[in-house]
């Protein structure tokens, strides 16, 4: 967290010839674990008439047994709004939780015995329009996929709540996660109306409003995990000095574990 939101990583900004420093680090990270990874490269819309390009960072933990289920992908965007050195958009909650989470996630599933292919992505350019994700779903076979879990902003507010959304074919997946021992609580929904009504806010298209949708959009299941509407968001506010870290790290160990006993699971629970 302190690194991705630190001086040097400008606001993590979308659109560079070459993987940022951002996209650098974390590549680096999980090269350090051992896990096989790459960098996906891809063209978007960065203007009216112009192109940029963005780079996904691709980690695979593979199936280790002898009959492998559907492949299980984890997402979290980690491109922000950017700026300089002197000034810039820090995006502690957007999205380096969700993005420092995956590397925590990395290494919990390193010495599981796992019953599908785990793909731990870290997209980028997806505060310009979810390109990234969008660039990955174009590159797999959606029937190969069981599901997406994607995390974006899990700095828990005052309210103590976790809220995940997620399509009707994934109840109970969040069901088994609902029955973990969380030290916070869950709230849980396949419907935005129901998410509109409990965070009393109804700008926001919650099943389009994260990378999650690019998912959602090819008939992959899903599950988005986050905090709701954050006072800060979008700006020079969402800062680590603004984070309850106590909460937070309570949040990625409860995902972490979820994570961790879907990977575990036989064929008939991600299907």
């Amino acid at each position: 967290m302190q690194t991705l939101t630190s001086a040097s990583h400008q606001g993590r900004k979308a659109g560079s010839d070459q993987p940022n420093v951002s996209a650098q680090y974390i590549y680096s990270r999980f090269q350090s674990l051992g896990i096989k990874t790459e960098f996906q490269s891809f063209e978007f819309k960065s203007g009216f008439f112009s192109t940029a390009l963005g780079h996904n960072v691709v980690a695979l933990l593979p199936c280790d047994q002898t009959v492998c289920g559907r492949k299980i992908v984890v997402t979290a965007h980690y491109d922000h709004l950017g700026g300089t050195t002197e000034s810039f958009y820090a995006g502690a909650n957007d999205n380096a939780t969700g993005t420092a989470a995956l590397l925590a996630i990395a290494e919990a599933l390193m010495p599981v015995s796992r019953s599908a292919d785990i793909i731990l992505l870290a997209t980028d350019a997806e505060e310009k329009g979810l390109y990234g994700a969008k660039h990955f779903v174009t590159t797999i076979k959606p029937e190969h996929y069981a599901l997406n879990i994607n995390l974006d902003m899990l700095a828990v507010n005052r309210k103590n709540t976790l809220y995940a959304l997620h399509d009707r074919s994934s109840k109970k997946l969040i069901e088994q996660f609902q029955k973990q021992n969380h030290p916070f609580s869950v709230f849980a929904t396949s419907s935005q109306f129901r998410l509109h009504k409990k965070l009393k806010n109804k700008r926001i298209n919650w099943h389009k409003a994260s990378d999650h949708y690019a998912f959602s959009k090819k008939k992959i299941p899903y599950i988005y995990f986050g905090m709701g509407i954050d006072s800060k968001h979008h700006s020079k506010k969402d800062t680590l000095e603004n984070m309850d870290f106590a909460k937070y790290q309570l949040v990625v160990e409860s995902i972490s574990d979820f994570i961790v006993s879907l990977a575990r699971a036989p064929l008939e629970s991600t299907n």
